[in-house]
């Protein structure tokens, strides 16, 4: 059975405008060309694959697992189609990552992605920040090629090879009354105020069992805010503590003007790895980029 891509991308466009009408506008396309598409594509599959009722398209079961599919499948196409434009510029590789937002810091910047990129300059680098759980989900998804995240609450059935650990780290700027005392203790981290992740992130609840754990609750929190860069500018800003974690090549290189806290007590520590999809041929691109995360980040 062949499938037409064009016919799955009106399919597709017509379920995520919620009907034929706009779908038709956003193709540049006729109502009737739209429909005419869709038709088709049902006797292709032999199948009804939507209907229309009180004003909304609604997929039939055989019509989500066509849109399921026909998603992966323009995703790919869409790949295959930058990857032919990166090689006529002459790269000859494209991989693209997805990193844990803990990850979003100058640090990674400097010690691992711009030297990739300068010792692989025919490689299209493609990277992203998200929770690590959706990072590691865009690779069984075929959104990413690779994940570097941190093990926690990672979706059934991952591949997880784990490099190193990283250290639950309190940042506040230098001029914080804190930044001047040799060590700190947990009771003082709280009384100054934590700048958190919302409750109702994607990681949220192992973040503050983390922090729990550590003798901080949420009656600690003076400020949540989702996405660590944003909880850096709050720290920069004197609003309050805030906690990340930092592998062993990143310390000594804060975000932005923070300066770490030497806290009394033992240190938590994570797990951080990287997620591929086994059991199938990975370009030599992608498997470029692990190797360099392995050897740069275990150092």
């Amino acid at each position: 059975m062949a499938l037409d891509l064009f016919r799955l991308l009106v399919f597709v466009t017509v379920v995520d405008r919620n009907g034929y009408s706009a779908a038709a506008r956003h193709l540049n396309l006729a109502q009737p060309t739209v429909s005419h598409h869709v038709s088709e594509l049902e006797k292709t599959l032999n199948t009804p694959l939507l209907h229309y009722e009180q004003r909304a398209v609604h997929l039939t079961a055989a019509g989500r697992e066509v849109y399921r599919v026909a998603l992966v499948m323009l995703t790919e196409q869409e790949r295959l189609t930058q990857s032919l434009r990166a090689i006529k510029k002459g790269r000859t590789g494209r991989v693209r990552l997805g990193a844990s937002i803990a990850f979003e810091q100058q640090y990674f910047m400097d010690r691992v992605i711009s030297p990739f990129c300068r010792a692989h300059e025919d490689t299209h680098l493609s990277l992203r920040f998200g929770h690590s759980r959706s990072e590691a989900q865009a690779v069984v998804d075929r959104d990413v090629d690779l994940a570097y995240v941190i093990s926690w609450h990672l979706p059934n059935g991952v591949h997880f090879e784990p490099l190193h650990t990283a250290t639950l780290t309190f940042l506040v700027p230098r001029s914080h009354p804190l930044a001047e005392q040799q060590r700190v203790t947990v009771d003082q981290i709280g009384a100054a105020g934590l700048i958190t992740a919302p409750l109702t992130s994607a990681e949220a609840g192992y973040y503050h069992q983390v922090l729990a754990e550590f003798g901080l609750t949420g009656d600690n929190s003076v400020l949540e805010i989702d996405g660590l860069q944003s909880r850096v500018l709050a720290a920069q800003a004197g609003l309050g503590v805030v906690a990340t974690f930092i592998p062993a090549y990143g310390r000594g290189c804060g975000p932005g003007s923070l300066v770490p806290l030497q806290v009394e007590g033992p240190h938590t520590e994570v797990e951080v790895g990287l997620v591929r999809r086994p059991g199938e041929p990975r370009s030599s691109s992608t498997d470029a980029l692990a190797d360099w995360l392995s050897e740069r980040t275990t150092r």
